[in-house]
């Protein structure tokens, strides 16, 4: 039973908005109860509120994301590099899609909805914005206002290289309106929108093709995290997409496979049974 209340504070020392949460109701006590049974019964209380409070200011990622980043600050902007960017910001926006959050793309006109859906996007809450072609194609202001009207309207803004022809003060309304609203911008080559969290394909490598025969069935990529808040960057294989089609991480689908077959000799991605290549051979 809580609610915020913002003062302004301005000194030497403190500068900025100071949050305190304060009881709207007194807390009740049941009778004979001891001083430390109270300050434990309202340590628990606050340790609740300030709890629901974080959930609110993050949304959740996949389980692919653990290791790597298990939730987003409301109000970031992530920026998505490397051979499989795409990808991965499809992956960043399948945690928020999953947990219920509505997905809006620009810029990004070649998305595809299969693949979006095989990341784990939730289609009934995805729209995507394509901008006209030949003359009709949007100025300045129009994207203004409408990447105005996404950060009120979405939780979660999947931006591409589509929107680099969007000047510099507008990017900077876009961020500060982003930030008010506390929704998240996943980003696609667009450097102009900064980044608060950085996550790059620094490796890539297909599964399954071998010299002259055999098919692509899965694709190890190797994911590095960085950010402004983080002391160091975090890594991680991620099977993006693995054979039936979904972002995992390698060592999760080495652990199953393992305990499948009862063996402790896999232990690696190139050791999954997912990527035994059975070549061609004469029948006849």
């Amino acid at each position: 039973f809580f609610f915020q209340a913002e003062d302004g504070i301005r000194d030497v020392a403190v500068t900025g908005v100071q949050t305190c949460a304060l009881p709207i109701s007194p807390v009740r006590y049941s009778a004979g109860m001891s001083s430390r049974d109270r300050s434990a019964q309202l340590h628990d209380l606050r340790t609740k509120g300030l709890t629901a409070d974080a959930r609110e200011r993050t949304l959740p990622l996949s389980s692919a994301f653990a290791t790597l980043l298990p939730t987003v600050q409301r109000g970031s902007v992530v920026a998505c590099e490397g051979p499989a960017a795409v990808s991965l910001a499809l992956a960043v926006a399948a945690g928020p899609s999953a947990a219920g959050a509505w997905v809006g793309v620009a810029g990004l006109s070649s998305l595809g909805l299969a693949a979006a859906a095989e990341c784990g996007v939730d289609l009934a809450r995805l729209v995507a914005v394509r901008e006209p072609g030949g003359d009709r194609r949007l100025d300045g202001l129009h994207w203004a206002e409408l990447l105005g009207a996404m950060v009120d309207g979405f939780d979660v803004l999947l931006l591409g290289p589509g929107l680099g022809r969007v000047g510099d003060a507008t990017v900077r309304r876009v961020v500060a309106r982003l930030r008010a609203r506390g929704a998240v911008a996943v980003t696609v080559g667009l450097p102009a929108f900064g980044a608060d969290l950085s996550v790059r394909a620094t490796g890539v490598r297909w599964q399954g093709l071998g010299e002259g025969h055999g098919v692509a069935r899965s694709r190890v990529v190797h994911v590095e995290v960085a950010g402004r808040r983080m002391p160091r960057s975090r890594v991680a294989d991620l099977l993006l997409p693995g054979p039936d089609g979904r972002v995992r991480r390698v060592d999760e689908v080495v652990s199953a496979v393992s305990a499948e077959v009862g063996s402790a000799e896999v232990g690696s991605a190139e050791a999954m049974s997912t990527d035994v290549v059975v070549p061609l051979r004469r029948t006849g």
